[in-house]
């Protein structure tokens, strides 16, 4: 069983003049595959849950990226398309399973919905793939 387990977070502010470039999200902990995991294996967040359970079941783990920011304004649409791309690729790749572990409330340059037009995207390249979604209360 192959899984994809990937963390994207960003609590965007509208109403904030300062934006969110991929630099932000380079400075509070921007992660890409076994650094990813690395980062949050043994932790109390989502995805360190994740990555718990997947290793219960003796699951091959993708961790194609773990990256969060500070809350701010807007998302910018490169690191926006950074980040959903590093998770759509891997999902792509083939998987039985994703375990996005998203924020809920993110904005960026290209869509009001960041984290609703990410799972559209994955159901495109994978309609029948199960989805377990994390989102901060």
């Amino acid at each position: 069983m192959r899984l994809v387990i990937a963390m994207m977070k960003h609590e965007t502010n509208t109403f904030s003049p300062i934006t969110t470039p991929w630099a932000r999200f380079e400075e509070w902990g921007a992660h890409f595959n076994d650094d990813a995991r690395r980062a949050y294996e043994n932790t109390s967040m989502p995805m360190g849950a994740y990555l718990e359970l997947a290793g219960e079941v003796g699951a091959e783990i993708d961790t194609p990226i773990a990256a969060e920011a500070m809350p701010s304004g807007p998302v910018s649409g490169e690191a926006y398309t950074i980040m959903t791309d590093a998770i759509c690729e891997a999902i792509a790749a083939g998987c039985d399973a994703a375990f996005p572990d998203l924020h809920g409330a993110m904005v960026s340059d290209t869509t009001l919905d960041g984290e609703g037009a990410l799972l559209e995207r994955i159901r495109l390249i994978a309609p029948d793939l199960p989805i377990a979604v994390t989102c901060d209360l």
